[in-house]
């Protein structure tokens, strides 16, 4: 079975070019619109979050996103380890590229990315690459997993390896898809997976956008990130929105162990109760989720 990338385009020419513009002349870092709308949470903690991105891989020699890989894992038959598809490297940019006066920010510091490639240079892959990226991703006992990718049909291994991971305490956040108003993708679709689907700057949902009510709405049209290449592109679609959320929670996820437990692994249920119940946050397809984080 074939991995359905849950993206939109990698063209890189659209009618809003503004933070693109920003970026190119100008020699300092510039917010992007989502990360405006999203809050960013600059400072460091004492321990990073532990974030597994399954996706084509990721330029950890970017600029952007130096230091940010601690680990690397591919399962897919290619010797090349690093991001052809163009894909995962923008992922890793919107949850936590580098504060460091240069092209843009992402929405938490305090982050270790394990990149694990389950996609070809096509952005093809199969479920069972998936599993064992996930497998790897438990063993190494990561905090959330990032899958900005799904199927558009279910299958019992997924279902399984999904279980596996949120049995064990990992916080699931997965892109809705690219469906164009039909179903949601898979593994989205699943209760124990925290569902995103796509708004553009003015809070409507992209015409890409899934079918259905999902956990969370975040950017995911004219998304200015990292790109394979060394540089920053344009990028649209769910993939994008699910790394919103992934960065976005990773910041409550350090709220809540600071305040609940700081060692304590805690589900979706548990995270979204507690996010629900802070002063003036609600949680229920929320934008700004960070606003209330110093």
């Amino acid at each position: 079975m074939i991995i359905v990338l849950a993206i939109l385009s990698i063209l890189y020419y659209y009618n809003n070019m503004d933070d693109l513009k920003k970026l190119q002349w100008s020699n300092r870092q510039v917010s992007p619109w989502g990360q405006d709308l999203m809050g960013v949470v600059t400072k460091t903690e004492d321990q990073n979050i532990k974030i597994a991105v399954l996706d084509s891989g990721i330029n950890k020699s970017h600029e952007d996103l130096e230091g940010k890989i601690v680990k690397e894992f591919n399962v897919t038959d290619e010797s090349i380890t690093h991001d052809v598809f163009n894909h995962g490297t923008a992922i890793a940019g919107i949850i936590t590229a580098n504060n460091n006066n240069k092209g843009i920010i992402g929405l938490n510091q305090s982050i270790d990315i394990y990149d694990v490639k389950v996609l070809d240079e096509n952005g093809n892959g199969s479920i069972e690459e998936l599993t064992k990226g996930i497998q790897w991703s438990i063993a190494q006992g990561v905090d959330m997993i990032n899958l900005s990718i799904g199927f558009q049909s279910d299958s019992m291994q997924l279902k399984s390896i999904i279980k596996a991971a949120t049995d064990a305490g990992i916080i699931v956040v997965a892109a809705a898809g690219n469906t164009y108003g039909l179903d949601m993708d898979y593994p989205a679709q699943y209760e124990n997976v925290i569902s995103v689907n796509a708004i553009d700057s003015d809070l409507n949902l992209i015409d890409a956008s899934a079918l259905g009510s999902t956990d969370f709405v975040a950017p995911g049209k004219d998304i200015l990130s990292t790109d394979s290449q060394g540089g920053y592109s344009l990028y649209s679609g769910t993939s994008f929105s699910s790394a919103y959320v992934t960065g976005a929670l990773s910041s409550w996820l350090i709220e809540y162990r600071n305040t609940i437990n700081n060692k304590k692994k805690v589900g979706k249920t548990e995270l979204l109760k507690f996010i629900k119940d802070s002063d003036g946050i609600e949680y229920k397809n929320q934008i700004n989720i960070l606003k209330n984080i110093k």
